[in-house]
């Protein structure tokens, strides 16, 4: 597995959240963003608290 590789996807898919629609929409993507983030946690490790360690932009 490549960390500096998985870290980046989970900046990209944490990126995709907070979309600019109505409250209610907001919510389910949201959650549907943050329910892709825990299965990449859960398969590679890499979580939030590693986006420092990443290269590219800010999510």
């Amino acid at each position: 597995m490549d960390r500096t590789l998985m870290i980046e996807i989970f900046r990209r898919i944490h990126a995709l959240g907070g979309c600019d629609a109505s409250e209610r929409f907001d919510r389910g993507w949201d959650a549907a963003v943050a329910a892709c983030e825990d299965v990449l946690t859960e398969l590679t490790g890499v979580s939030y608290d590693d986006l420092e360690e990443g290269s590219g932009a800010d999510g």
